[in-house]
C-alpha cells in the first residue's frame, strides 16, 4: 500500500547488503591518493550522496574519464546532471565515526566501477 516503506532507512555501514552492491558493480579501488573537496548532498534515508573534488584536475586519468563516460551517458537519458565532477559515494564509504553533513570539507580516496566513478574513505578534512 501506499507509505509501505515510509520509516525504512539504509541498512548499517557494516550490512553485508553494501559488500554485496561493491562486488556486482566491480569497484576497483584507485591507487591510495587522496582528496579534498565538500559534500554536495547527502541521503543518510538512503545511505547515499555527492561530493566535489576540490581540484577535478588532479584526479587520475581512469577517474577523470569514468567521470566524462557517466556524464554523457546521463546526458543522452536527458538527466540534467548538475556539476559533472561529483562522486558517488555510499554510506560504507564514510570512514568509521564519520558523520556526512552537506558543505563540510573532506578529505577521500577514489574508485572506478561499472557505474562510473565514485569517493571512498571519507572523514573529515
Amino acid at each position: 500500500g501506499k507509505g509501505k516503506d515510509k520509516g525504512k532507512s539504509a541498512p548499517p555501514a557494516n550490512d553485508p547488503f553494501w559488500e554485496q552492491k561493491v562486488s556486482e558493480e566491480n569497484r576497483i579501488e584507485g591507487d591510495g591518493s587522496m582528496y579534498t573537496g565538500t559534500i554536495s548532498s547527502y541521503n543518510i534515508k538512503g545511505g547515499w550522496g555527492f561530493l566535489l573534488p576540490d581540484d577535478p584536475i588532479s584526479l587520475t586519468e581512469d577517474v577523470q574519464a569514468a567521470l566524462t563516460e557517466a556524464a554523457v551517458q546521463a546526458e543522452a537519458k536527458g538527466k540534467n546532471i548538475g556539476d559533472p565532477n561529483m562522486l558517488y559515494f555510499r554510506k560504507p564509504d564514510l570512514a568509521e565515526g564519520y558523520k556526512a553533513q552537506k558543505g563540510a570539507a573532506v578529505t577521500f580516496q577514489t574508485y572506478t566501477d561499472d557505474k562510473g566513478a565514485g569517493a571512498h574513505n571519507i572523514s573529515g578534512a
